[in-house]
């Protein structure tokens, strides 16, 4: 799982998203073990990277929230990414609830693995 997530958190920051956050949620009772938001600077932008995410994961359907753009949630079996413009992403404040999970520097720590 590390290394899709290490994909995925790639992938975003080579589109240029912003404030890329990595929360583990291993040995919760849950299906989702990682969560990844990221901040996009408009809903034109972050539909755009949504296409082009879906068709690097192979995804035959456009994630859900892609029609209106704010806030597009893609499901990619144990990771779930969320992608926001600004104002949706301060809004809803997922940050805040996976607080106490987030991976500190994601991409520091695969640099040095490495």
């Amino acid at each position: 799982m590390e290394e899709k997530v290490g994909k995925i958190v790639e992938f975003l920051d080579s589109k240029k998203l912003k404030d890329i956050s990595v929360y583990n949620l291993e040995g919760e009772k849950r299906l989702t073990k990682c969560i990844v938001i990221a901040t996009s600077p408009n809903f034109v932008e972050n539909k755009k990277m949504a296409q082009e995410l879906a068709e690097f994961f192979g995804l035959e359907k456009m994630p859900e929230g892609f029609n209106k753009g704010e806030w597009i949630i893609y499901d990619l079996d144990e990771i779930v990414v969320h992608s926001f413009i600004p104002a949706a992403r301060e809004k809803y404040n997922l940050d805040k609830l996976w607080q106490n999970r987030k991976v500190n520097d994601f991409k520091q720590s695969k640099k040095s693995k490495k």
